[in-house]
């Protein structure tokens, strides 16, 4: 996939394999994006995260990533995870390293996963975000109307998926 810059990324899903790289790849993030994912600085993912991160079933836990193609270097994951209790909805996480962000990579990674949030009866969304986050914010706003919930620092965001993506703005 071109991004904005005509730099071309592959998009893929995320498999077991990957767990080197993606526990390498959140090393490399600086303190304000490793934050802004997690809420809180970690020195290093746990291997527990790491295979929860990279075992995913596909099907209720969805997670993509978006490589280099000449290198195979990850540079942005996003990934939804099916809510417990009312199976139509779903739960988005994204990141994108550093020296990647407002190239493309996270506008690219997160069409794709709604696309597969529909292929998977998905209809809601919802990302708990840092209020001041505005680049997630402004890209969840990108693929529909987004309702927000505020609670102190954090913003609920929560987006329903048109059921034709041509629909998106």
């Amino acid at each position: 996939m071109a991004l904005s810059d005509g730099t071309t990324v592959l998009v893929r899903s995320v498999e077991p394999g990957d767990a080197e790289e993606l526990a390498a790849g959140y090393e490399l993030l600086s303190e304000t994006s490793a934050y802004q994912r997690f809420f809180t600085i970690l020195p290093h993912l746990s291997p527990q995260q790491v295979r929860f991160f990279t075992q995913v079933d596909h099907r209720d836990h969805e997670a993509l990533g978006a490589v280099v193609p000449d290198t195979g270097h990850g540079v942005g994951i996003a990934r939804f995870i099916r809510s417990d209790t009312d199976p139509a909805s779903a739960e988005l996480a994204i990141v994108v390293a550093d020296d990647w962000q407002r190239r493309g990579v996270g506008f690219q990674l997160l069409r794709r996963l709604l696309s597969r949030a529909r292929e998977e009866n998905v209809t809601t969304i919802s990302a708990e975000v840092l209020s001041d986050n505005s680049a997630q914010l402004g890209l969840l706003r990108h693929f529909g109307t987004v309702d927000t919930e505020v609670s102190g620092t954090t913003t609920t965001a929560t987006l329903r998926l048109p059921s034709n993506p041509d629909d998106e703005r």
